[in-house]
């Protein structure tokens, strides 16, 4: 029996090497975001580039080493000691119908922990977006600003419950089981694919907790947002990727993450866009790299999958005579470093540091981009405050001045323009972030204005049928409470388990583990998540609902099997591919 050692990690330089930099990169900017958010502005000077330069290389680069040495001999010890018997086991499905008992104690679990969260917050958590989705609703003009997708569903629990339940309440009831149904089933099918994979029942049961107790759960699994709905259906597709890559027996998985990807892109705008990403890496690989054919079927299922979800949405825009929506969502990162660069340099007058060095023609373009002077309301966690006041017929039909401003102002302020993409990201680049608990409202503002949003406007929303009906007083006031005062901050250590800045750097880990061990395979989910984060970090700030889909991936992705599900015997058992 011959089995997989030391020899199938990767070249004990190029390992030292991708963790050296990744944790250069973390400390950089661990260093960087929290300079800039106790100065409020960072002057990119040598000194400060190359002292900043050198502590990430000492520290960041040192600890990232210490990292790989025990990932290393980990990996090693991991792959050595493999189990014969266990080994087969990772790739035989069990017999009888174990595997359905499993996803449905799971789903059974999960979703009997939820109902506490239903009954307090009955019919739902209508904050987010709810306010324009039901207007378009009651107006009947419907524009594709949000997923229409999930705005029909949204339409049909409220005709449901108003035709036949007697209430739109009732309506929006049924639309909260529904989702949280979907949330519930997606956990289960990650966990039963753990299951099959021959996890330890120990990490089972954890991740079973996770699902049941995570706290954020709770919160978004009754939020009637389109984010809930994209998270499942995200999870649901990262899981069947991993199956499909690792290539255990795992027959209609192609289908499932055919289903996995339609439904990514349907409800969220920003899916498409991370899969295209995705998608593209996929093709480099099919082209240039081995197990063509396996890649070649991923690559078929895939562009089926995204032709599929774009031509259900354009079909639906054509029979709903949906309307286009403004596209300065995609404009965020780029409002924000115009307004940023305008105040440092546009002789406003709001910052003492402004020098008044920018060009008229600069000036100008930004002037009839962003209306009004909305840049005096610039927020440097937050792009809707300048955002909301933007003119984006300038970068659509006059893109070449746009593009052309850009570019010069970029390179005359590449320390402005960079200032500015830090500070929207902050929160998901540094563990020591609190902004993005505030961003939706600041200490003793008005309630529900949480990282756990709950705010909902009740007297426009209460005029369409839909109003708060606790059927558990206590536990609201308490959730409502636990939300309002963020108090996961207050946890020390564990708060950890629960911040925005650790999650992408969780990934980067894993990916550089799976990279270092040649699991290439399963670096392609990963390549996934990478495409999803792209987005964010071209978003308008860090929000839950954002992250959420990330947030509950990473344990699946970490408990799947990697090296040890690549064991190869002299008979031609186990996976074979790697």
């Amino acid at each position: 029996m011959k089995w997989v050692t030391a020899n199938g990690l990767r070249s004990k330089l190029s390992a030292y090497g991708i963790f050296c930099f990744l944790g250069m990169l973390f400390c950089f900017c661990c260093l960087t975001e929290r300079d800039l958010a106790i100065q409020g502005n960072i002057l990119w000077t040598g000194a400060y580039l190359f002292k900043t330069l050198g502590i990430s290389l000492l520290f960041g680069g040192g600890m990232g080493a210490v990292l790989c040495f025990f990932i290393c001999k980990g990996a090693v010890r991991k792959v050595s000691g493999q189990d014969s018997a266990r080994a087969e086991e990772r790739d035989t499905f069990l017999g009888g119908n174990r595997w359905g008992r499993v996803f449905g104690l799971s789903m059974g679990l999960t979703f009997a922990a939820w109902i506490p969260a239903f009954l307090a917050y009955y019919p739902a958590i209508c904050a987010y977006d709810a306010f324009s989705q039901t207007g378009q609703i009651v107006e009947n003009y419907y524009i594709d600003h949000h997923p229409i997708f999930h705005t029909l569903l949204i339409k049909a629990a409220m005709e449901l419950g108003e035709r036949v339940l007697g209430s739109v309440n009732a309506g929006i009831g049924c639309y909260t089981v529904c989702q949280m149904l979907l949330l519930a089933a997606a956990f289960a099918f990650g966990v039963m694919m753990l299951w099959k994979r021959s996890v330890r029942r120990i990490w089972l049961y954890l991740v079973q907790g996770f699902c049941m107790l995570y706290p954020f759960h709770f919160y978004m699994s009754v939020s009637m947002t389109k984010d809930t709905v994209f998270a499942a259906f995200f999870l649901i597709q990262l899981t069947a990727l991993c199956a499909i890559m690792d290539g255990g027996k795992s027959p209609g998985m192609e289908l499932v993450f055919y289903v996995g990807t339609v439904g990514m892109i349907l409800f969220r705008n920003n899916g498409k866009y991370a899969f295209l990403v995705f998608f593209a890496i996929l093709f480099l690989v099919f082209v240039f790299g081995k197990q063509r054919r396996l890649f070649g079927r991923v690559l078929l299922w895939s562009a089926g999958a995204f032709v599929t979800g774009v031509v259900l949405l354009q079909g639906v825009f054509y029979i709903m005579d949906a309307g286009q929506g403004d596209r300065r969502e995609m404009l965020s990162l780029p409002i924000q470093q115009f307004a940023r660069t305008m105040l440092y340099h546009g002789g406003v007058g709001v910052m003492a540091e402004d020098d008044n060095t920018m060009e008229e023609r600069d000036k100008a373009l930004i002037n009839d981009f962003i209306l009004d002077q909305a840049y005096r309301k610039y927020r440097p966690e937050f792009a809707d405050p300048v955002k909301s006041s933007t003119n984006t017929y300038v970068a659509r039909y006059r893109w070449r001045e746009f593009i052309s401003s850009y570019l010069r102002l970029f390179s005359q302020y590449p320390g402005d323009f960079l200032n500015a993409a830090l500070a929207v990201n902050a929160g998901y680049l540094y563990p020591g972030d609190v902004s993005h608990a505030y961003v939706n409202g600041q200490e003793g503002d008005r309630a529900g204005g949480g990282y756990a949003q709950t705010r909902w406007d009740e007297e426009t929303l209460n005029s369409r049928g839909i109003y708060k009906d606790t059927k558990w007083q206590g536990l609201f006031e308490a959730m409502e409470a636990w939300a309002d005062e963020n108090a996961y901050l207050k946890l020390p250590v564990l708060k950890y388990l629960f911040v925005p800045g650790v999650v992408f750097w969780l990934y980067l880990l894993l990916l550089g583990c799976r990279f270092v061990r040649r699991e290439r395979m399963l670096c392609m989910p990963l390549i996934l998540v990478m495409g999803y984060f792209l987005t964010l970090f071209l978003g308008p700030t860090v929000q839950l609902r954002y992250i959420y889909p990330v947030m509950i991936g990473f344990p699946f992705l970490l408990l799947w099997p990697g090296a040890d599900s690549s064991v190869i015997s002299a008979g031609g058992q186990g996976n074979t591919h790697r």
